[in-house]
C-alpha cells in the first residue's frame, strides 16, 4: 500500500530538534496515520477475504449443489437465485500466434482485430494529420487521439511550480505540499541523547 509517509520514523530518533509542545502534536498526528494505514490495509485484507467467500459461495458451492438437485431456479427469502453460464477466457501470451494461427485457417479469424499504433512527438502535428489523411483515403477510419501522459504532466506542473510558484499552468493541476519524512538511526548517540531527543 502506497503511504503517505514513507518509511515511517521512529519519534524518538527523528523529533528531537522541536519544541516539547509542537512536537507532540506532530508525534500524535504521525501516530494517527499510521493507525488510519493499519485500519486501511486490515479493511482491504478483510474485504479481499470476503470476496472470495464470495466467489466460492456464488460460483461453486451454490451452483453445485443446484446441480445436484436438478434445480435451475430457486427463491430464497425474497432473494431469486437463478444458474447461468459464465465464461471466461484468454490466450496465453506464449501460445498466442499459435490461437491466431488456428483461427484463421479455421475461416474463424474474424475475431481478430489489429491496432495500428502510431506515436508522434513534438513538432509533428502536420505529419499526423496527413498520414491520418491517407488512412482515411483508403477507407480506413482512424481512432486519433492527442493526450499528455499523467506522469509527463506531473512533472511539467512541478517543475514549473518550483521554479515559480505563482506560475499560472492551466487549470485542473494540484499540487499539494507532501513532506517526506525519513527515519535516521545513530547507533553511537549516547543515552543522555536518546533522552533529551524523545518526545511523549
Amino acid at each position: 500500500m502506497d503511504d503517505l509517509f514513507e518509511d515511517m520514523f521512529d519519534t524518538a530518533d527523528a523529533l528531537g530538534n522541536v519544541d516539547t509542545a509542537t512536537g507532540k502534536n506532530l508525534s500524535d498526528l504521525v501516530r494517527a496515520l499510521k493507525r488510519v494505514e493499519q485500519q486501511i490495509e486490515d479493511t482491504e485484507t478483510h474485504i479481499k477475504s470476503l470476496k472470495a467467500e464470495k466467489h466460492k459461495l456464488s460460483v461453486e458451492l451454490i451452483p453445485g449443489l443446484m446441480d445436484e438437485m436438478g434445480v435451475e431456479r430457486l427463491d430464497v427469502d425474497g432473494v431469486t437465485v437463478s444458474r447461468k453460464m459464465m465464461v471466461h477466457a484468454s490466450i496465453p501470451v506464449d501460445r498466442r500466434e499459435d490461437a491466431y494461427a488456428w483461427l484463421r485457417e479455421n475461416n474463424l479469424d474474424d475475431i481478430i482485430k489489429n491496432d495500428v499504433v502510431v506515436s508522434f512527438g513534438k513538432g509533428q502535428d502536420n505529419e499526423a494529420g496527413h498520414v491520418v489523411g491517407l488512412l482515411r483515403d483508403q477507407g480506413f477510419d482512424p481512432e486519433t487521439k492527442t493526450h499528455i501522459h499523467p506522469a509527463t504532466l506531473k512533472a511539467f506542473v512541478k517543475e514549473r511550480k518550483t521554479v515559480n510558484p505563482s506560475t499560472s499552468i492551466c487549470s485542473g493541476h494540484s499540487l499539494p505540499t507532501r513532506q517526506r519524512l525519513r527515519g535516521k538511526r545513530n547507533e553511537h548517540r549516547s543515552s543522555k541523547s536518546k533522552r533529551d531527543r524523545s518526545i511523549d
